[in-house]
Protein backbone atom coordinates (compact mmCIF):
# COMPACT_ATOMS: atom_id res chain seq x y z
CA UNK A 1 0.00 0.00 0.00
CA UNK A 2 1.31 3.05 -1.01
CA UNK A 3 0.94 5.54 1.74
CA UNK A 4 -0.21 8.95 2.31
CA UNK A 5 2.03 12.20 2.42
CA UNK A 6 -0.07 14.98 3.03
CA UNK A 7 0.92 18.54 2.72
CA UNK A 8 0.17 21.38 5.44
CA UNK A 9 -1.57 24.64 4.52
CA UNK A 10 1.84 26.44 4.89
CA UNK A 11 3.61 24.88 2.30
CA UNK A 12 1.63 27.27 -0.26
CA UNK A 13 2.07 30.83 -1.07
CA UNK A 14 -1.24 32.47 -0.03
CA UNK A 15 -2.68 31.65 3.56
CA UNK A 16 -6.35 32.29 1.78
CA UNK A 17 -7.92 28.62 1.89
CA UNK A 18 -9.84 28.76 -0.93
CA UNK A 19 -7.09 29.24 -3.54
CA UNK A 20 -4.76 26.94 -1.58
CA UNK A 21 -7.69 24.00 -2.13
CA UNK A 22 -7.84 25.19 -5.87
CA UNK A 23 -3.83 25.05 -5.97
CA UNK A 24 -4.53 21.20 -4.50
CA UNK A 25 -6.78 20.43 -7.00
CA UNK A 26 -4.65 21.40 -9.90
CA UNK A 27 -1.44 19.85 -8.81
CA UNK A 28 -2.89 16.65 -7.83
CA UNK A 29 -2.94 16.80 -4.27
CA UNK A 30 -5.56 15.55 -2.55
CA UNK A 31 -4.24 14.72 1.36
CA UNK A 32 -3.85 18.51 2.91
CA UNK A 33 -3.64 19.52 6.83
CA UNK A 34 -5.58 22.68 7.81
CA UNK A 35 -3.09 23.86 10.31
CA UNK A 36 -1.77 27.14 11.71
CA UNK A 37 -0.72 30.24 9.28
CA UNK A 38 -4.65 30.02 7.22
CA UNK A 39 -6.10 33.53 7.43
CA UNK A 40 -9.21 33.87 8.92
CA UNK A 41 -12.59 34.18 6.47
CA UNK A 42 -16.00 34.27 6.67
CA UNK A 43 -17.16 30.40 5.73
CA UNK A 44 -14.39 28.46 5.69
CA UNK A 45 -15.11 25.27 7.88
CA UNK A 46 -18.26 25.85 4.76
CA UNK A 47 -15.39 25.42 2.15
CA UNK A 48 -13.35 22.90 3.66
CA UNK A 49 -16.96 20.48 3.75
CA UNK A 50 -17.08 21.65 -0.08
CA UNK A 51 -13.91 19.99 -0.80
CA UNK A 52 -13.90 16.76 1.14
CA UNK A 53 -13.84 13.55 -0.49
CA UNK A 54 -14.41 15.61 -3.89
CA UNK A 55 -11.25 14.55 -4.02
CA UNK A 56 -9.88 16.05 -0.74
CA UNK A 57 -9.08 14.12 2.81
CA UNK A 58 -7.67 16.24 5.37
CA UNK A 59 -6.03 16.33 8.94
CA UNK A 60 -6.37 18.99 11.40
CA UNK A 61 -3.72 20.81 12.89
CA UNK A 62 -3.82 23.01 16.08
CA UNK A 63 -5.04 26.73 15.26
CA UNK A 64 -7.64 25.58 12.96
CA UNK A 65 -9.65 27.00 12.21
CA UNK A 66 -8.26 30.72 12.70
CA UNK A 67 -10.29 33.20 14.75
CA UNK A 68 -11.37 36.59 14.08
CA UNK A 69 -9.88 37.62 16.92
CA UNK A 70 -6.71 35.88 17.37
CA UNK A 71 -4.51 34.52 20.05
CA UNK A 72 -1.87 32.35 21.00
CA UNK A 73 -3.17 28.70 21.94
CA UNK A 74 -1.41 27.10 24.88
CA UNK A 75 -2.73 24.44 26.77
CA UNK A 76 -0.81 25.17 29.77
CA UNK A 77 -1.13 28.73 30.36
CA UNK A 78 -1.95 30.26 33.33
CA UNK A 79 -4.03 32.77 32.21
CA UNK A 80 -7.94 31.40 32.99
CA UNK A 81 -9.13 33.12 29.93
CA UNK A 82 -6.52 32.09 26.91
CA UNK A 83 -6.94 28.62 28.75
CA UNK A 84 -10.57 28.04 28.20
CA UNK A 85 -10.19 29.59 24.71
CA UNK A 86 -7.20 26.98 24.20
CA UNK A 87 -9.46 24.04 25.44
CA UNK A 88 -12.46 25.31 23.73
CA UNK A 89 -10.74 26.09 19.97
CA UNK A 90 -9.06 22.41 20.59
CA UNK A 91 -12.47 21.06 20.79
CA UNK A 92 -13.94 22.21 18.07
CA UNK A 93 -10.97 20.81 16.07
CA UNK A 94 -11.45 17.50 17.39
CA UNK A 95 -15.24 17.56 16.56
CA UNK A 96 -13.77 18.93 12.89
CA UNK A 97 -11.28 16.04 12.35
CA UNK A 98 -14.06 13.16 13.16
CA UNK A 99 -16.44 15.12 10.92
CA UNK A 100 -14.08 14.61 7.78
CA UNK A 101 -12.82 11.30 8.82
CA UNK A 102 -9.03 12.63 10.06
CA UNK A 103 -7.68 10.14 12.74
CA UNK A 104 -6.34 12.32 14.82
CA UNK A 105 -5.81 15.93 15.93
CA UNK A 106 -2.64 17.76 16.95
CA UNK A 107 -1.61 20.63 18.81
CA UNK A 108 1.19 22.07 19.94
CA UNK A 109 2.74 21.66 23.48
CA UNK A 110 2.14 23.80 26.53
CA UNK A 111 4.46 26.20 27.75
CA UNK A 112 4.67 28.27 30.88
CA UNK A 113 4.47 31.54 29.57
CA UNK A 114 1.57 33.85 28.49
CA UNK A 115 2.45 34.98 24.61
CA UNK A 116 0.58 37.28 22.45
CA UNK A 117 0.60 36.27 17.95
CA UNK A 118 3.40 38.96 17.14
CA UNK A 119 5.53 36.53 20.25
CA UNK A 120 5.52 33.66 18.19
CA UNK A 121 9.25 32.82 16.52
CA UNK A 122 10.72 35.21 18.47
CA UNK A 123 13.16 35.74 21.81
CA UNK A 124 10.45 34.39 24.37
CA UNK A 125 12.22 34.14 27.57
CA UNK A 126 10.71 37.72 28.82
CA UNK A 127 7.38 35.82 28.70
CA UNK A 128 7.70 32.98 30.91
CA UNK A 129 6.20 33.34 34.43
CA UNK A 130 7.03 32.06 37.86
CA UNK A 131 4.89 29.30 38.37
CA UNK A 132 6.22 26.71 35.85
CA UNK A 133 4.89 23.64 37.81
CA UNK A 134 1.32 24.72 38.05
CA UNK A 135 1.73 25.50 34.12
CA UNK A 136 3.07 21.88 33.84
CA UNK A 137 -0.21 20.62 36.00
CA UNK A 138 -2.26 22.60 33.56
CA UNK A 139 -1.20 21.31 30.93
CA UNK A 140 -1.75 17.74 31.87
CA UNK A 141 -5.25 18.87 32.94
CA UNK A 142 -5.84 20.04 29.30
CA UNK A 143 -4.44 16.67 27.56
CA UNK A 144 -5.83 14.54 29.36
CA UNK A 145 -9.20 16.29 29.17
CA UNK A 146 -9.09 16.33 25.03
CA UNK A 147 -7.39 12.99 25.27
CA UNK A 148 -11.15 11.89 26.36
CA UNK A 149 -12.91 14.19 24.11
CA UNK A 150 -11.30 12.69 21.20
CA UNK A 151 -11.99 9.56 22.21
CA UNK A 152 -15.49 10.00 22.57
CA UNK A 153 -15.12 11.31 19.15
CA UNK A 154 -13.42 8.40 17.73
CA UNK A 155 -9.76 10.08 16.76
CA UNK A 156 -7.07 10.42 18.59
CA UNK A 157 -4.73 13.02 20.18
CA UNK A 158 -1.61 14.07 19.26
CA UNK A 159 0.78 16.76 21.07
CA UNK A 160 3.70 18.09 18.80
CA UNK A 161 7.36 18.21 20.50
CA UNK A 162 8.30 21.75 21.48
CA UNK A 163 11.26 23.42 19.41
CA UNK A 164 13.94 25.25 21.78
CA UNK A 165 15.81 27.53 20.25
CA UNK A 166 18.72 28.82 21.44
CA UNK A 167 17.53 32.44 22.53
CA UNK A 168 14.92 30.42 24.47
CA UNK A 169 17.60 28.52 26.86
CA UNK A 170 17.89 30.35 30.54
CA UNK A 171 21.22 29.42 32.33
CA UNK A 172 21.50 27.48 29.47
CA UNK A 173 18.77 25.13 29.93
CA UNK A 174 15.04 25.13 29.07
CA UNK A 175 12.88 25.88 31.63
CA UNK A 176 9.11 26.64 29.87
CA UNK A 177 9.01 24.80 26.83
CA UNK A 178 7.29 21.38 27.45
CA UNK A 179 7.55 18.43 25.65
CA UNK A 180 10.99 19.00 24.00
CA UNK A 181 12.76 16.24 25.28
CA UNK A 182 12.45 12.56 25.80
CA UNK A 183 11.97 12.68 29.14
CA UNK A 184 9.74 15.60 28.78
CA UNK A 185 7.53 13.45 25.96
CA UNK A 186 7.57 9.97 28.28
CA UNK A 187 6.65 12.03 31.45
CA UNK A 188 3.38 13.29 29.87
CA UNK A 189 3.00 10.77 28.20
CA UNK A 190 2.86 9.09 31.60
CA UNK A 191 0.99 11.32 33.56
CA UNK A 192 -1.66 11.34 31.09
CA UNK A 193 -2.09 7.74 30.54
CA UNK A 194 -4.40 7.91 27.69
CA UNK A 195 -4.01 5.31 25.34
CA UNK A 196 -5.23 7.44 22.30
CA UNK A 197 -2.50 9.78 22.93
CA UNK A 198 0.27 10.05 20.80
CA UNK A 199 3.02 12.01 19.38
CA UNK A 200 3.39 14.40 16.18
CA UNK A 201 7.04 14.27 16.11
CA UNK A 202 8.07 17.50 13.98
CA UNK A 203 11.99 17.08 13.25
CA UNK A 204 12.59 20.48 12.64
CA UNK A 205 11.64 21.21 16.20
CA UNK A 206 14.08 17.61 16.78
CA UNK A 207 16.99 19.30 15.08
CA UNK A 208 17.27 22.73 16.53
CA UNK A 209 15.98 21.45 20.30
CA UNK A 210 19.29 18.51 19.80
CA UNK A 211 21.66 21.36 18.46
CA UNK A 212 20.59 23.55 21.49
CA UNK A 213 20.71 21.36 24.61
CA UNK A 214 23.32 18.92 23.49
CA UNK A 215 21.58 16.00 22.62
CA UNK A 216 21.30 13.16 19.34
CA UNK A 217 18.52 13.97 17.65
CA UNK A 218 18.29 9.80 16.48
CA UNK A 219 18.17 8.54 20.27
CA UNK A 220 15.05 10.75 20.75
CA UNK A 221 13.75 9.31 18.09
CA UNK A 222 14.25 5.86 19.58
CA UNK A 223 12.83 6.60 22.98
CA UNK A 224 9.87 7.85 22.05
CA UNK A 225 8.99 5.56 19.59
CA UNK A 226 5.73 3.63 20.84
CA UNK A 227 4.25 6.84 20.83
CA UNK A 228 5.20 8.51 17.72
CA UNK A 229 2.05 8.42 14.97
CA UNK A 230 3.20 11.37 12.86
CA UNK A 231 5.90 13.37 11.86
CA UNK A 232 6.33 16.78 10.65
CA UNK A 233 9.01 16.95 7.90
CA UNK A 234 11.26 20.12 7.10
CA UNK A 235 14.98 21.15 7.46
CA UNK A 236 16.98 24.10 9.20
CA UNK A 237 20.33 25.04 9.87
CA UNK A 238 19.71 23.24 13.51
CA UNK A 239 19.52 27.29 15.20
CA UNK A 240 16.35 28.21 14.31
CA UNK A 241 12.96 26.24 12.85
CA UNK A 242 13.27 28.04 9.38
CA UNK A 243 10.47 25.35 7.98
CA UNK A 244 12.80 24.42 4.80
CA UNK A 245 12.23 21.95 1.85
CA UNK A 246 14.40 18.60 1.87
CA UNK A 247 15.44 16.19 -0.68
CA UNK A 248 16.37 12.68 -0.13
CA UNK A 249 19.52 13.28 1.75
CA UNK A 250 18.06 14.89 4.54
CA UNK A 251 18.97 13.77 8.02
CA UNK A 252 15.65 12.42 9.03
CA UNK A 253 14.93 10.21 5.92
CA UNK A 254 16.44 7.37 7.35
CA UNK A 255 14.29 7.50 10.34
CA UNK A 256 10.79 7.50 8.61
CA UNK A 257 11.29 3.19 7.13
CA UNK A 258 11.11 2.38 10.92
CA UNK A 259 7.58 3.91 11.06
CA UNK A 260 5.64 2.64 8.20
CA UNK A 261 2.16 2.78 9.97
CA UNK A 262 2.97 6.42 10.80
CA UNK A 263 1.51 9.54 8.90
CA UNK A 264 3.55 12.05 7.01
CA UNK A 265 3.13 15.64 6.83
CA UNK A 266 5.20 18.32 4.69
CA UNK A 267 5.45 21.58 7.00
CA UNK A 268 8.36 23.64 4.65
CA UNK A 269 6.54 26.91 3.84
CA UNK A 270 5.91 28.79 0.88
CA UNK A 271 7.03 26.27 -1.73
CA UNK A 272 6.45 26.33 -5.53
CA UNK A 273 4.18 23.70 -6.47
CA UNK A 274 7.69 21.63 -8.09
CA UNK A 275 9.33 22.07 -4.47
CA UNK A 276 6.27 20.27 -3.04
CA UNK A 277 6.47 17.63 -5.66
CA UNK A 278 9.84 16.97 -4.83
CA UNK A 279 9.36 16.68 -1.40
CA UNK A 280 6.32 14.21 -1.60
CA UNK A 281 8.79 12.29 -4.03
CA UNK A 282 12.01 12.11 -1.59
CA UNK A 283 9.78 10.54 1.26
CA UNK A 284 8.04 8.26 -0.75
CA UNK A 285 11.20 7.20 -2.10
CA UNK A 286 12.71 6.46 1.71
CA UNK A 287 9.55 4.68 2.98
CA UNK A 288 8.51 2.56 -0.11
Amino acid sequence: MTPQVYISTGAFKTRALFPILESCLHNGIHHLELSSGTRFEEGMLDMVRQYYRRPMHYLVHNYFPPHRDPFVLNLASTNEHTLQRSRDHSRTAIALAAEVGAPFFSVHAGAAMNARPEDLGQPQTHLVHGDVRRAYELFVESVSELARDAAAAGVSLLIENHVVAPFNLIERENRFLFASTAEDILRLMDDVGAPNLGLLLDVGHLKVTAASLGFEPRRLVERVAPYVRAFHLSDNDGKSDQNLPFGREAWFMGLLPDFPEATYIIEAYRLEPSEIRACQEAVLEAVQ
